[in-house]
């Protein structure tokens, strides 16, 4: 197993704090401390405050292109590959919406929308491969549109409760995906 970089280090120290106590108490000092290195380490790596939640934001779409790639190769070939791949993807508790951290992202980046630029650039990309095996792009578009209000339900906690409806959802979404 090899060691994190203090880059690694830095932002799994950052995404601590925000799971624990929000965007509002992370400080580059503050994950200083968490991570054991010194201000200057910090420094080294992201210059502001905004850069280190930059480098969550990439960390973050990167878990969840990875989790969307990991799925896309368990789902079977033919027509709306990646619409169902982003479905299970959505579902996935290791997923964006498994993660405290997504909430106070989302907080951050509402106070900085510049903080979007990454995960447009990444949405992006998610929908051209969604639509480039989609006979009906239409149909497509709809249910990653709903599995992302699936998603932004469980970041926002608007949905207590619902999780014995999970599967039932998620299956209903795979139903409107068949050929």
């Amino acid at each position: 197993m090899t060691t994190p970089s203090t880059r690694e280090k830095i932002l799994d120290a950052a995404m601590s704090i925000m799971r624990d106590h929000g965007v509002a108490k992370l400080t580059l000092d503050q994950a200083a401390r968490v991570a054991g290195v010194s201000k200057g380490g910090v420094l080294y790596h992201f210059k502001s405050k905004d850069d280190l939640i930059r480098g969550m934001v990439q960390r973050m779409t990167d878990s969840c292109d990875a989790l969307h790639h990991r799925y896309y190769a368990e789902q079977p070939e033919g027509p709306y590959r990646w619409a169902r791949t982003v479905v299970h993807t959505a579902f996935d508790p290791q997923g964006p919406a498994g993660d405290p951290v997504s909430g106070a992202l989302l907080a951050a980046m509402a106070v900085n929308p510049d903080l979007m630029a990454p995960i447009q650039a990444k949405y992006a990309e998610w929908v051209e491969r969604v639509m480039s095996d989609s006979p009906d792009p239409a149909r497509a578009a709809l249910v990653c549109s709903a599995m992302d209000g699936v998603v932004f339900q469980r970041i926002l906690g608007l949905c207590q409760g619902c999780e014995k409806d999970a599967e039932r959802l998620k299956q209903a979404a795979l139903d409107l995906l068949k050929e």
